[in-house]
């Protein structure tokens, strides 16, 4: 009888590993991160679910386990983010402490344009992203580290200089994530900085806008400031 328990025991609990809800996933996101997964389907080694970053819909993501990581001491997993405007691949990774994530592919401007709205800014034209890397620590969020690129080919960008918007056009940029949860973007080749971009541990995302990149958009920031200075600042509260 102690034997047929047993035996009912350990098929139940396979059972419930093998089946587990894809809504156990979300529970490894980083709390207060503003990251959220909805409408959750699969399970927790296969699944789908609608990605929501910042209240704003990222796309859709799936998800599939991969079981080499275990052995590295993580629940780690093959990712696709997508929608009408992205087709974003990468991996996802889920330590004691730490979540990691590496993404590749491109996304449209109607979608990029969505985390720059706050900012108002607004470019054209796709971005094309290159091993983007981050680590971000479950407990302390704005702690995180990246690392990566993004190229852009350059075109029309709106965006608020003081209290008016302006309209212009720009070359293509590349910009380089460091290692803090931070940015700074460059003309291809160039190595004079236009935007700079951090995520405070405050919870507060920071843009800085340079000299240069007043007059390349064409309406040159009045003064004699130095083309790498920064000459105007946006903050916006992320979490």
């Amino acid at each position: 009888m102690i034997r047929y328990i047993v035996v009912g025991v350990v098929l139940f609990v396979g059972f419930a590993v093998a089946f587990a809800p894809a809504s156990l996933v979300g529970t490894a996101l980083p709390a207060g991160a503003g990251v959220e997964l909805l409408t959750p389907s699969g399970t927790v080694w296969r699944g789908r679910a609608e990605l929501f970053v910042g209240g704003q819909p990222a796309g859709a993501l799936a998800w599939r386990f991969r079981p080499v990581t275990i052995l590295q001491g993580t629940l780690g997993y093959h990712v696709t983010l997508g929608g009408p405007d992205h087709a974003l691949d990468g991996t996802v990774a889920a330590g004691p402490a730490t979540l990691s994530l590496r993404l590749d592919g491109q996304a449209q401007a109607a979608y990029v344009n969505r985390w720059l709205a706050p900012y108002d800014i607004a470019i054209s034209g796709p971005l094309t992203f290159e091993g983007i890397e981050a680590q971000v620590p479950y407990r302390a969020p704005a702690q995180g580290r990246t690392a990566g690129s993004a190229q852009w080919a350059g075109g029309a960008v709106r965006y608020r200089l003081g209290r008016r918007v302006r309209d212009g056009s720009l070359p293509p940029l590349v910009a380089y994530l460091g290692e803090g949860l931070e940015a700074v973007v460059y003309p291809q080749g160039g190595q004079t900085p236009l935007l700079t971009a951090e995520l405070l541990p405050s919870g507060f995302a920071r843009i800085g806008v340079t000299a240069l990149f007043t007059r390349l958009a064409g309406n040159p920031w009045p003064g004699s400031h130095a083309d790498h200075e920064v000459v105007l600042e946006v903050e916006e509260q992320l979490f």
